[in-house]
């Protein structure tokens, strides 16, 4: 509630007629403004949503100050511009259509240097900007501006203006109105971020909320668990970064001889890629049947999600056949990392090389593409090794430089290259050339390897 002492005084020393451009201000105008105040004081404390507290000020600077109109422009910090927000017409019409306004005009003027304009004339002021008239239709003859300060003078969150004084013996605006438009402001500003810290608070719970649940959702899409088998051996993680990413794999045993496998990233964060994600495991699930080659697998799968997948989201996967009973991995890739061969060499330590497999389009691209497949056999000490980049991209903390392919294979080059080893080794590895930093994207391992 506002205080006695925070009501504006006038100067006693300084009559109405001595100054400048200004006329005779009866006392009852002078109660009204005050009692004006007080009510905004008590109106700011009451509306908790922030649209309604815009058009209330509107509203009450306008009756108040016994304006034609009254104007509310904001500063907005992404784009760096004054943004005229709210306006109050005498007929009490709200307009809400965001427009700029020139730094040069009066209310940038007053924006800049944090100090009131008392304009008598407005078009006789070269910092007049005639736009907001000539789109209004309003005759802008008189204007008193004030800045809505932030944190005291130094800084401001915008502009509060009152147009065209109305009545015979007030036909412009006077200092006794600065002054109390100007207490007006201070109130209203105060108002305008504490429910802008309100709404940004309520917003980010919201979201918090939201990407929790977006993120259980994308885990339910991933497999609760691995194969078990006698002959075969399988070790995943998934470990995501602090937005909801895109990054997949599964693994599909479609009979006693037979498994399919993929993994795969959806291009971008958020839940735009997370959507994507789960669509395109639905998809590729519909799509695997019993006998399918991987690469045809791909262009189905491929075809599909560019006529339902989301406008500039695409998806890069490997996608392989396994035949235990030969020991053969048939693989084919749509613009994924390459997959890597990993043995242990007896008396050498591990080896690592990169999978020939033909290069291919990403999905969701380009409706018709052709994929290509490498078929190999995996000996007892081999395992196949498939990643997203969240592992090559890791920065390291310091430098900003990549752990980039070359390291994270020469994380591998102790130990031996069985499934699990391989998986948690890269994972301790990343995680200690990425240091405290936090993960700036998902990382998914999945290793397989056939036992002795």
């Amino acid at each position: 509630m506002l205080a006695l002492d925070d009501v504006p005084r006038v100067d006693p020393r300084l009559a109405p007629d001595s100054l400048p451009g200004t006329g005779p201000t009866p006392l009852e105008d002078l109660l009204s403004l005050y009692k004006g105040l007080v009510e905004v004081s008590t109106l700011i404390n009451a509306i908790t949503d922030y649209s309604e507290l815009l058009t209330a000020i509107m509203d009450v600077a306008r009756r108040v100050m016994h304006a034609e109109g009254s104007a509310l422009i904001l500063f907005n910090k992404r784009t760096d511009e004054l943004e005229l927000v709210v306006v109050r017409s005498a007929t009490g019409e709200v307009q809400t259509a965001h427009r700029v306004v020139p730094r040069t005009s009066i209310a940038g003027w007053v924006f800049e240097h944090g100090v009131s304009a008392l304009v008598p004339d407005a078009y006789e002021d070269p910092r007049f900007y005639r736009g907001v008239d000539l789109k209004t239709g309003l005759r802008t003859r008189s204007i008193l501006c004030v800045p809505l300060p932030r944190n005291g003078r130094d800084q401001r969150i915008g502009v509060l203006q009152v147009l065209n004084s109305i009545g015979a013996h007030r036909p412009v605006f006077t200092r006794a109105d600065q002054e109390a438009l100007e207490a007006f402001a201070n109130l209203a500003a105060t108002a305008i971020e504490k429910l802008r810290f309100v709404e940004e608070r309520e917003r980010r719970v919201r979201f918090e909320q939201e990407l929790t649940i977006a993120t259980e959702i994308q885990k339910s899409f991933l497999p609760a668990s691995l194969p078990d088998r006698v002959d075969m051996t399988f070790a995943a993680r998934y470990r995501p970064a602090l937005d909801v990413g895109g990054d997949f794999y599964d693994l599909f045993e479609m009979g006693p001889d037979e498994l399919f496998f993929v993994i795969g990233d959806v291009a971008g964060k958020g839940v735009p890629a997370a959507l994507l994600m789960a669509q395109s495991l639905s998809v590729l699930r519909l799509i695997i049947v019993p006998g399918i080659a991987p690469a045809e697998a791909l262009e189905r799968w491929n075809a599909t999600l560019c006529r339902r997948s989301l406008r500039g989201l695409f998806v890069t996967a490997t996608l392989g056949r396994i035949v235990p009973s030969r020991r053969e991995v048939e693989v084919a890739s749509a613009g994924h990392q390459p997959a890597w061969l990993v043995r242990t060499v007896a008396g050498d330590g591990v080896h690592v090389d990169e999978l020939p497999v033909p290069a291919g389009l990403p999905l969701a691209v380009v409706p018709e593409v052709h994929y290509r497949s490498t078929v190999l056999s995996l000996g007892a000490d081999d395992s196949l090794l498939l990643y997203t980049d969240g592992l090559t991209d890791s920065p390291h903390p310091n430098t900003g430089a990549r752990l980039g392919e070359n390291g994270a294979r020469r994380l591998l080059e102790k130990g031996v290259a069985t499934p699990a080893v391989l998986v948690e080794t890269l994972l301790r590895g990343e995680a200690a050339y990425r240091g405290a930093a936090p993960p700036q994207d998902d990382l998914t391992l999945l290793a397989f390897g056939f036992r002795a």
